[in-house]
């Protein structure tokens, strides 16, 4: 008996409420998947706009120990110790227009056409290597070289928003995605030659998250 109270004092908690759904607040903070963080903004019950921006930054370090065997009774060679770095970062803005099928209940359904940028910035650093053992040669700086890649996409999804109370909800999609981008990589050598790429790409997107609504 007692856990049958607790079922229902729970159901009354977490249920949906009818009046609630058609008084939802205007504005909301939305926290999704892939990586984002979103302002949603209810304009009517029908049609609500969801900018958002994504960033991230990453860093790595290798460290490289070469040993040689001595060749025909030399001299040993010391080992040499390369170091390479790279890291860069990338930011995103997106802006996603969500067109409501149906209204007044906790559960709504909506398409969404969406559009988006992004720019990413990676250095890598080879360090100094040697290119061989008792050479002449001095050795060689292998960097560092930058490159920098824009990105432009455009999706459209078919959704489901959740209201489980007026201040909270949760929600997905699945849709398609089509990106663009061109990255622009000069040389580490030389600073008369780059290298310039584009490339395209198709698929399935899909998300999830959830919602904080705030404001009346």
């Amino acid at each position: 008996m007692r856990r049958i109270v607790l079922l229902a004092v729970f159901a009354l908690l977490v249920r949906p409420d009818a009046s609630a759904a058609q008084d939802t607040p205007r504005f909301g903070v939305v926290m999704g998947y892939p990586a984002q963080v979103a302002l949603l903004w209810n304009v009517s019950d029908r049609l609500a706009v969801r900018p958002e921006i994504n960033w991230s930054r990453s860093s790595l370090e290798s460290t490289t120990t070469t040993t040689l065997p001595p060749y025909l009774g030399a001299i040993p060679i010391p080992p040499t110790t390369t170091t390479s770095t790279s890291g860069g970062w990338q930011v995103g803005i997106g802006l996603s227009g969500l067109l409501y099928l149906s209204k007044g209940d906790a559960l709504r359904t909506y398409v969404s056409p969406r559009f988006g940028y992004s720019r990413t910035s990676s250095t890598t650093d080879l360090g100094i290597y040697y290119p061989i053992a008792y050479s002449p040669i001095p050795p060689i700086a292998g960097g560092p070289t930058t490159t920098t890649t824009s990105s432009y996409a455009a999706a459209g999804s078919i959704g489901a928003q959740y209201e489980l109370g007026k201040r909270f909800g949760v929600f997905g999609e699945l849709g398609l995605s089509y990106s663009h981008s061109g990255d622009r990589s000069p040389s580490s050598i030389s600073p008369f030659f780059q290298s310039d790429q584009t490339s395209w790409s198709l698929g399935v997107r899909s998300g999830v998250g959830v919602i904080l609504f705030f404001g009346s």
